[in-house]
């Protein structure tokens, strides 16, 4: 589960609102026997397997920096698992007809709250602040290294120590010598450390 909404769950969000308004409809008119049986059942789970997929993109992320997001999201992840019970015991051959349009009652209520909860997830999505670009030192695994590596300085001093190391390292032409800098750069990493701390005493 990706750690951030893809940059298509708002659309996924928008369109599975609107299945799930269908769906509404749909049991709506099984209800009322506005269409057979057999057609409504083909037709609602046709509309409940899109409305799946959708959801499966526009909720697959989690919000744990967002209490109120992860709330809904997870709501909304249940909500869609009763309403699809709550149609499957519908469409039951065995179900009485009171018993069967109790049932369509229940999962049109459902519908509805999904719609709601859908819809107000993609407006909180569409409000998180842009993902931060790629960087040298999170896009390579030696930038990666000389971020690990740069937790012994002060924290003042590590976005500059990375910018420029990654500059030197982006200088070299040759393979060895930027294996030599690099591997010199790891070693000397602690006597580095130690300098900055001595300048820096309220580290």
């Amino acid at each position: 589960m990706s750690g951030r909404p893809a940059p298509q769950a708002p659309d996924a969000c928008k369109r599975a609102s609107a299945l799930a308004q269908l769906l509404g409809r749909e049991l709506e008119q099984l209800r009322g026997k506005q269409i057979s049986a057999a057609a409504g059942r083909t037709q609602t789970r046709a509309t409940l397997g899109r409305l799946d997929a959708l959801l499966s993109i526009g909720l697959g992320f989690d919000a744990g920096s967002d209490p109120e997001l992860t709330y809904r999201r997870g709501h909304a992840r249940n909500v869609a698992l009763v309403l699809r019970r709550t149609v499957e015991a519908a469409l039951a051959t065995s179900a009485s007809g009171a018993g069967r349009n109790e049932l369509l009652l229940q999962a049109i209520r459902f519908a509805d709250e999904l719609t709601g909860t859908v819809t107000w997830i993609r407006h909180r999505v569409l409000e998180l602040p842009a993902a931060p670009g790629a960087r040298p030192w999170n896009s390579t695994w030696a930038g990666r290294l000389l971020g690990v590596a740069a937790r012994l300085l002060p924290a003042e001093q590590r976005q500059d120590f990375i910018e420029d190391q990654c500059g030197n390292l982006a200088s070299v032409a040759s393979r060895r010598e930027w294996a030599g800098y690099f591997l010199g750069l790891m070693t000397e990493m602690p006597r580095v450390a130690a300098a900055a701390v001595v300048e820096n005493p309220e580290r």
